[in-house]
């Protein structure tokens, strides 16, 4: 079919009817119907190749997952769309896609067998299945499971809560766009998921961190520079550019590494500098021992559960309010305020229109309190199997918006409490079938019920308590957006570190090149302009997450090519100058760069472009030098005591500290099991004393670094180390 395609003159169609033509496809696909969809695809293909492509690349039309699994239309498809793009000769990484999506979907078959497992699975416990499966992922962000990599995959004690805690997320998917979710959901649980020998619901999260896996691998081919290739075993997916897979798990271990130095920063400073705070452990402590577990009550209708009635003591409201952080919030404080570039000694930080990081605190020690109520009341019972039962039928609350509303406004407004709400609930209209919504737990935990007698909401405790509420309250409420660029806290701190270095800098300059344009960020020094575009995204927790901030570096890369042609011309370097009010000399040599908020993609070139991450660069700037851990001593990266240009342009190069870091990241492999087929990701881990080698051989040591503590320095020098 393809090579009679070919043969043909280009078809003609307006626009209007190519789009339609396109709009059926995903039905065509739907249905099985083979002709019709295979020839629809040959038919864009040869209006506009390239552009039709992309877009269903873009689309993820080709993903096996948006339609059950079954990959066998879609294996029509992708061929005679391989055979087209090959005979017409198409862009490489078109041809290179095709075949990478030709490879991943034969992993179709064994990825539709499980899921139908589950689908049956599920059916049969349909009133059931959430709330046990519910209670079994708080239960594993209760007692702060991490994983063990040791145990086999097939068991659950092998991945982590938050790796459950997105497996739940996949199966309450699936049972709504599969099964349907009952209006009785959230009432029941199943006592045979008790017993020490319970396999089936284990089973049902294991085979979702499966599914999810190949769910993620289709987000790797369709959003970002990826390729999977078919072997004996199953299927290998890695970056296109080893490079790009080393900057993305180097932006995973900087920050897994940031989050402990910024623990034991805060430590140390609590042992040499500040004043010891309270602890919300010890503070809760005091009222466990005063009685208060008395409230935990067991009730034997309609089923055998343990309740909690708070009682309204005015010692525990005004712990709940302690209006500054706990010893145990300090660090997730600090690191918030230092993600999102906040000035040293800033109070607070603003993640809504009306919430603060306190309220967020405040709230989740009202969780804390619920999930160690019911932990400490469950240990009281001796009996292991009737504890496993009391723990699936107590732990889930479910509870009306009404009284939801009231339990938090004992420690906000009613209307940031109705705000609160609002950004963490699952509407019931995204739990109903055909929604398309995508269900991510930890980012909506306040799970509305579809029963029409009430507003109920069931909520998991220990996953409201210990997620990173901060984060999914700021990109639900979208506050970086509400953001000007000129006024973006990264940007500024980006400018400041460079007027800080000696450069002269402007920001948010608008001039005429090729057009009107805004740049981020001019900076001069020594014979060297520097532009850069700043992109301030999350750090990303997914693919999905991590094809956004990819996204935002291809468009810096868009903007500064435009910018480093147009000052390849001398004359418009004189031009920009005297815009500028700079009277400097001419030519300059001319740097550009991407910085980002988020440590991934640091270390990528994005085109000629190099793409760095804000606090590194920070620390390049104005420190110079890095961390090797506790108890060892600085290494200074500088070629001698102070910042000189070239100190940047080897960061910018990928030399200096960014090379010794990028050498130590060795390959490795993991993978999950589809059957009789395996799923396996090319990536790199961090080889931390062979990263201590290095930047101990490459680098010279300094014992006598004084930094000054007034201005929070001491706590900016270290969790910047990296």
């Amino acid at each position: 079919m393809a090579a009679g395609a070919l043969a043909m003159s280009v078809p003609v169609a307006t626009k209007k009817e190519s789009k339609a033509l396109y709009n059926l496809l995903p039905g065509q696909i739907a249905a099985n119907d083979r002709r019709n969809a295979v020839a629809a695809v040959l038919v864009l293909l040869r209006l506009d190749g390239s552009a039709w492509l992309q877009r269903m690349r873009n689309d993820g039309l080709f993903r096996a997952s948006r339609y059950g699994f079954d990959g066998s239309c879609l294996k029509k498809i992708v061929a005679a769309a391989l055979e087209l793009s090959v005979a017409a000769h198409f862009p490489p990484y078109q041809i290179q896609y095709l075949e990478s999506v030709q490879a991943l979907l034969e992993l179709a078959r064994p990825a539709r067998q499980i899921h139908r497992s589950i689908v049956d699975r599920l059916k049969t416990r349909k009133g059931a299945a959430l709330k046990t499966l519910l209670a079994s992922v708080n239960y594993s962000f209760s007692v702060d499971w991490i994983g063990n990599d040791q145990v086999d995959e097939s068991h659950l004690l092998r991945w982590s809560a938050t790796d459950l805690a997105s497996a739940f997320s996949r199966l309450y998917m699936i049972l709504r766009d599969d099964v349907g979710i009952g209006a009785r959901t959230w009432n029941l649980t199943d006592d045979h998921a008790a017993s020490p020998h319970e396999g089936i619901y284990s089973s049902l999260l294991v085979d979702a961190v499966r599914i999810n896996e190949l769910i993620d691998a289709e987000v790797l081919l369709d959003g970002l520079p990826y390729k999977a290739m078919a072997n004996h075993a199953g299927v290998l997916v890695s970056a296109i550019d080893p490079d790009f897979e080393r900057s993305v798990r180097l932006g995973y271990v900087q920050t897994d590494l940031q989050g402990l130095v910024r623990v034991a920063s805060f430590m140390q400073d609590l042992d040499e500098d500040r004043p010891m705070l309270p602890s919300f452990q010890e503070g809760l402590s005091v009222f466990l021992d005063a009685g208060l577990l008395e409230c935990v009550m067991l009730k034997e209708k309609p089923f055998a559960r343990f309740v909690i009635a708070l009682p309204e003591l005015p010692p525990l409201i005004d712990f709940l309010n302690f209006d500054a952080p706990f010893r145990e919030e300090f660090p997730i404080f600090q690191g918030a305020m230092i993600d999102n570039f906040q000035p040293p000694n800033s109070a607070t930080l603003q993640v809504s229109e009306h919430l603060s990081i306190m309220d967020l605190f405040k709230a989740q020690r009202l969780f804390n309190l619920i999930d160690t109520l019911f932990r400490k009341k469950l240990e009281t019972v001796d009996n292991v199997v009737t504890r496993r039962v009391l723990t699936l039928q107590s732990t889930v609350m479910v509870i009306q918006s009404a009284d939801l509303r009231r339990m938090l406004q004992v420690m906000m407004s009613p209307e940031k409490a109705q705000e609160l709400i609002s950004l963490l609930s699952l509407p019931t209209k995204n739990s109903t079938a055909g929604a398309n919504f995508y269900v991510d737990l930890q980012y909506r935990p306040f799970v509305h019920s579809l029963n029409p007698t009430g507003d109920y909401i069931a909520i998991p405790p220990a996953i409201v308590s210990k997620s990173n509420l901060v984060r999914s309250i700021m990109y639900a409420s979208g506050v970086k957006k509400s953001i000007a660029a000129a006024d973006d806290p990264m940007q500024l701190a980006v400018a400041a570190a460079l007027r800080e270095a000696g450069f002269l800098v402007r920001e948010s300059f608008e001039f005429n090149i090729d057009g009107d344009r805004e740049t981020d960020i001019f900076c001069y020094r020594d014979g060297v302009l520097v532009v850069i575009e700043c992109k301030n995204a999350y750090h990303p927790c997914s693919p999905h997450e991590l094809r956004n901030s990819y996204d935002l570096v291809l468009t810096g890369e868009a903007q500064l090519d435009i910018r480093a042609q147009w000052l390849a011309n001398p004359n418009n370097q004189i031009r920009l100058f005297k815009a500028l009010g700079w009277e400097v000399a001419t030519p300059a040599r001319v740097r550009t760069c991407v910085v980002t908020a988020n440590r991934a993609l640091s270390g990528y070139h994005c085109g000629p472009h190099p793409v760095r991450q804000a606090h590194e660069l920070i620390n390049v700037l104005v420190r110079g030098y890095v961390g090797r851990g506790a108890g060892k001593s600085l290494c200074r990266f500088w070629r001698n005591e102070a910042f000189e240009v070239v100190d940047l342009l080897d960061y910018l190069d990928g030399k200096s500290v960014l090379q010794t870091q990028h050498a130590a990241m060795v390959p490795a492999i993991r993978g999950v099991t589809l059957k009789d087929r395996r799923l396996e990701f090319a990536q790199f881990e961090m080889d931390l004393s062979d990263m201590d080698r290095r930047l101990e051989e490459s680098f010279n040591t300094v014992h006598d670094a004084k930094v000054s503590d007034s201005d929070n320095e001491v706590v900016e020098h270290k969790v910047d180390a990296l």
